[in-house]
């Protein structure tokens, strides 16, 4: 049996290094090692997030990151040993410069991803599941993913937008969520002058502290000296209208968006029940008469 498998292996060495039975067996090995460190790497990164001593972002990242280098070490060990095709490796990397500048240049792009990514891993702008904004695309969500080449964003219609890592690193994020997840909303409306701005702004103080979403952000030394929970000013006079703002605050960007849609209904329903008009454009003509 011995034997045979060295008279194989002796036919094979033309194709292969050491013969096609030592071919099989080792590109087994390989790909039972190469199984074998992916679960213990997936193993321990689990841990480590699970014990917050990683961040999410960056345990995905890496994951992935070295997935593709174990992936890719595995992948040149068998081609190693099959000879045309390490021939043809080496005489790439040997004397073919102009393909190399060719496969640079169109990987190009691809390597400033993956570079863009680390630094999003390493300085991390926003973790996954922080909600972000990025005016420049106009895109707002909640990080979903992070791989080696994009980032993946959930937004609030359920969509996944696809964003290249160089495009996130080099623009300007909003993150909601990085350091407090308090958001403050500015409830503004605007009123007829003929309307009386007292009653206007009781009925929305009363309104907004009654909501369950509402919360206190005074310190203790302005709970001492009385400040109010909410307060109401006048912000703007414009031609229609007297725009009358009141700063609100909530835990998070859910319970701010439905407290912003409450009390838009109910702050319409009382002004209505006061006789209070919520302005709207108009202009007034003027005809004059004139004998020719």
């Amino acid at each position: 049996m011995i034997a045979w498998i060295n008279d194989i292996n002796k036919m094979t060495e033309v194709w292969f290094t050491q013969g096609i039975v030592s071919f099989l067996i080792s590109t087994f090995v390989t790909l039972v090692l190469m199984s074998i460190v992916i679960k213990l790497k997936n193993r321990y990164f689990r841990r480590q997030t699970l014990n917050k001593k990683i961040d999410p972002t960056m345990a995905r990242f890496l994951t992935r990151l070295i997935s593709t280098l174990i992936y890719s070490f595995s992948i040149f060990v068998i081609i190693s040993q099959i000879k045309p095709l390490s021939q043809i490796s080496v005489s790439l990397l040997a004397g073919s410069g102009v393909a190399v500048l060719v496969i640079g240049f169109a990987a190009q792009e691809a390597f400033s991803n993956i570079i863009a990514g680390i630094f999003l891993s390493l300085f991390r702008p926003f973790s996954v599941d922080e909600l972000i904004n990025i005016p420049s695309i106009n895109v707002m969500g909640r990080i979903e993913d992070i791989t080696l080449r994009h980032t993946v964003i959930r937004t609030f219609e359920n969509n996944r937008v696809i964003v290249p890592n160089n495009v996130i690193n080099s623009s300007v994020i909003e993150n909601r969520d990085i350091i407090d997840n308090k958001i403050c909303n500015f409830f503004i409306v605007g009123i007829s002058y003929d309307s009386d701005i007292d009653v206007a702004k009781r009925i929305m103080i009363e309104e907004a502290t009654n909501h369950p979403h509402l919360i206190d952000t005074r310190s203790v030394t302005d709970i001492e000296n009385n400040v109010p929970l909410v307060n109401v000013v006048v912000s703007n006079l414009n031609t229609s209208s007297v725009d009358l703002r009141m700063a609100i605050w909530a835990k998070n960007a859910t319970e701010s968006f439905k407290m912003m849609a409450d009390l838009r209904e109910s702050i319409k329903k009382q002004f209505d029940r006061n006789m209070i008009d919520i302005a709207f454009p108009h202009q007034t003509v003027i005809i004059k008469n004139k004998e020719l």
